[in-house]
């Protein structure tokens, strides 16, 4: 078992072209979040599509903090499918010491449709609609032995975020 770190970086414009289309995320695709949620991890995440239905639902139920859909892009395939996501919330709540700002809960990507910068994609456009809601940064938490997240996001200009002793 791995602990995991806490990653922060200032929103901004995504001064990139988006080469496939989003739209964010609602509630009528929590099905969708859902399985693909469940199929994106070989370890870790959920363990059962159960589990995987009741996490996005609590997302979408504000469970684990404010959800912000306009800041939460989905990607559908040519049959309408789900095949890449990123959630974001206003603020995590119940998950220990994390800046005061907005939290990327899950970003997640169908194995299929891997290796296509989708998961960049997804997250400059999520920092760029927090960027223009008027919000300064955006947070996560990553195991801290996922070298590929990790890789991601040092490329976005994450850093990790270390409490000061003093904040709480």
């Amino acid at each position: 078992m791995t602990g995991t770190i806490t990653l922060i970086a200032r929103t901004t414009e995504n001064p990139k072209r988006n080469p496939v289309p989003t739209r964010p995320a609602a509630p009528q695709d929590a099905e969708g979040l859902a399985q693909l949620y469940y199929s994106s991890y070989e370890q870790g995440g959920v363990s059962s599509l159960e589990e995987a239905r009741q996490v996005i639902s609590g997302v979408f139920a504000g469970e684990y903090g404010p959800f912000l859909p306009e800041a939460s892009p989905v990607v559908v395939d040519e049959d309408g499918t789900i095949v890449a996501a990123a959630l974001v919330l206003e603020r995590r709540v119940g998950d220990g010491q994390l800046p005061d700002a907005p939290y990327l809960f899950e970003l997640f990507t169908a194995a299929s449709r891997r290796r296509q910068g989708l998961a960049e994609q997804l997250v400059r456009s999520s920092m760029a609609t927090l960027f223009q809601k008027g919000y300064e940064q955006v947070c996560l938490r990553i195991a801290e032995d996922n070298a590929a997240a990790l890789a991601l996001y040092l490329t976005l200009d994450f850093n990790r975020w270390i409490p000061d002793d003093d904040e709480y």
